[in-house]
């Protein structure tokens, strides 16, 4: 029987962490931020292979008529179904160990030891950069971001091969406005609220309303002080219902407006803050390229070895218009 490689030892080693450890790398990822908490608890599918992931799209409804007896019926075909077609995107986190840290950590609990440190490390890398890439626009390979789908200019562009230059119902709202949470252009209304519900109404249909708000801390804060300040701790305030404040107070690092959380992340670009229906927006994870990692190897020319943390994924939607985004609201 062939000896057991180096290599060989250390998969198993890491197998064997893994197995120690609570829940799985996707748990352990997604549960650190709160926007990677939300999209793991509402927005998170895994999706068989290939080069895109394939997404369906309604953008129009059918014809319905009323009839009796032998009426005849339209049977005209409508357009309305089509698909967008999202690119996977890959990203990959190296798990090193030298010769020295290994000749400094013999016996199996040191070695454990060493590769929940560095698993750890990587895992918390692969989280800043997906977090990252959330709040972010794509480039280069990189995956899409909320800049991309919920765009501060949503009139051009190209998202999952749909030109929404020409489709207007593939475009997200956007509200430019200007609006902090210390001015009051409508009575006993704080500005920035006025603003959340332009965009709030602009992106709802009935009860098909935002299930996240994403902001930056500073507006988070300013939302929260306002909702807090004499006269808005009273529903009844003269000009302002019950609905318009929702429910006071909060838990964590959120505070809900109409019942959806308004979440801080110190990713999200300043004066923006996102409201999104995550009924309609995943982050779509590659079957069998889950945070998986690679086999150790030897690296040429080093006395170490390294394996890879790998997660093929992407930022989807399959209704744009049910995204919005306010650019210009400033916490003072």
């Amino acid at each position: 029987m062939a000896a057991t490689s180096t290599t060989e030892t250390w998969d198993a080693a890491w197998t064997a962490t893994e197995r120690a450890r609570k829940g799985k790398p996707t748990d352990n990822i997604f549960d650190s931020y709160p926007t990677l908490e939300a999209f793991k608890k509402s927005g998170l599918e895994v999706s068989d292979g290939g080069k895109e992931f394939q997404v369906n799209l309604m953008y129009a409804k059918n014809s319905g008529e009323w009839f009796d007896g032998y009426d005849t019926l339209n049977t005209d075909a409508v357009d309305g179904i089509t698909s967008a077609f999202f690119p996977v995107r890959y990203v990959a986190v190296p798990i090193t160990i030298s010769f020295t840290e290994e000749q400094e950590n013999k016996g199996s609990q040191r070695v454990f030891n060493l590769l929940r440190s560095k698993t750890d490390q990587s895992m918390l890398t692969i989280r800043d950069v997906i977090n990252a890439a959330i709040f972010g626009a794509q480039s280069g390979k990189s995956m899409l971001g909320l800049q991309d789908i919920v765009a501060d200019s949503p009139t051009t562009g190209t998202v999952g091969g749909i030109n929404r230059a020409s489709n207007s119902w593939w475009r997200n709202t956007s509200n430019s406005s200007a609006a902090t949470f210390t001015s009051q252009t409508v009575t006993n209304v704080f500005d920035g609220v006025d603003r959340f519900l332009d965009v709030w109404d602009a992106v709802s249909e009935g009860n098909d309303t935002p299930t996240h708000i994403f902001t930056t801390a500073a507006i988070q804060r300013a939302y929260r002080e306002a909702l807090s300040s004499a006269g808005y701790a009273r529903a009844e305030l003269s000009g302002a219902s019950s609905q318009q404040f929702a429910a006071v107070g909060g838990t964590g690092n959120s505070v809900p407006f109409y019942g959806a959380p308004v979440i801080a992340d110190q990713d999200c670009s300043s004066s923006h803050a996102y409201f999104v229906n995550m009924k309609y927006l995943k982050i779509k994870l590659l079957k069998g390229v889950n945070f998986s990692k690679t086999p150790f190897k030897e690296g040429p020319n080093q006395l170490a070895k390294v394996a890879f943390l790998v997660v093929g994924l992407q930022l989807t939607s399959d209704n744009c218009r049910r995204q919005g985004v306010a650019t210009a609201i400033t916490g003072a």
